[in-house]
C-alpha cells in the first residue's frame, strides 16, 4: 500500500518528497519553502487522514512554521450604517445600557450625544446630580459607543447633518413629541422601574421630592 501512496503522492505533490524506511514510517519532506503552501500541508494532512483512517498512527510536524487557520465569521449587514441617540445620563442605570446596547445592534458606528450641564439646567431648571465631564466619560467607557459629543441644544437635525446620520433612536415614551428629522426614529420600549427619575426621588436627590 505504501508504495502505490507514496507514488500518487509525489505526482500530486511536487513541492515535496517522501521517504519511506519501512511500511510504518513516512518523511514528508519540503523541497523549497518558498513554492510550498497552507493549503498543500493541510490537503496533506487531510489525504493521510483518509488513507490510514482504519489504523492508530501519529503525525508529527517538526523544523515547520506554525499554522494558525483563521476563519471569519460571515456578519449579517447592520439596518444602518451611522446611528444617534442622546441624553443626560444622570445616575447611569440599566435602562440607559439598554437603549444603547439596542442602538448597536442596528447600526455600526454608534455617535452617542449627552447634555451639558447648562443644557439641562435650562431644560429642567437644576443642575445634574452627576457633572458633565464625568457623564460623558462613563459613556465613553460603555463599549456599545463609537463616538461620544456633547449635546448643547436639542436641534436633532443639525446632528444628523452634520454627522452624517442614518437614523436616531429613543425611548419609546418619546413617541408623538420627538422633534422632527429627515431621518427614520428608531423607538425602544422604555424600560420600567428603571429610570433617572425613579433613582433620584429613591436617593431624595430630587429637589422636587
Amino acid at each position: 500500500m505504501e508504495a502505490v501512496f507514496v507514488e500518487k503522492f509525489i505526482s500530486k505533490y511536487p513541492n515535496w518528497s517522501v521517504k519511506s524506511d519501512s511500511t510504518v514510517t513516512f518523511d514528508f519532506l519540503l523541497i523549497s519553502k518558498i513554492t510550498g503552501n497552507d493549503d498543500e500541508l493541510i490537503a496533506i494532512l487531510t489525504e493521510l487522514n483518509e488513507a490510514f483512517k482504519k489504523a492508530n498512527y501519529t503525525i508529527e510536524i517538526s523544523n515547520f512554521k506554525t499554522y494558525e487557520i483563521k476563519v471569519k465569521e460571515v456578519q449579517t449587514p447592520k439596518k444602518y450604517r451611522r446611528m444617534y441617540t442622546s441624553g443626560c445620563f444622570d445616575i447611569f442605570h440599566y435602562g440607559h445600557l439598554n437603549i444603547l446596547k439596542k442602538t448597536k445592534e442596528l447600526c455600526d458606528y454608534l455617535i452617542v450625544g449627552v447634555s451639558t450641564d447648562e443644557l439641562i439646567e435650562k431644560e429642567k431648571g437644576r443642575l445634574p446630580v452627576i457633572p458633565f465631564h464625568e457623564r460623558i466619560n462613563v459613556v465613553k467607557a460603555i463599549k456599545y459607543v463609537d463616538e461620544v459629543i456633547p449635546q448643547v441644544d436639542k436641534n436633532k437635525q443639525k446632528v444628523v447633518e452634520e454627522y452624517q446620520i442614518d437614523a436616531i433612536s429613543v425611548g419609546d415614551d418619546w413617541k408623538g413629541r420627538f422633534p422632527a428629522t429627515s431621518c427614520p426614529v428608531e423607538y425602544f420600549a422604555y424600560t420600567e422601574n428603571v429610570s433617572s427619575t425613579i433613582l433620584k426621588q429613591t436617593l431624595k436627590l430630587d429637589n422636587k421630592s
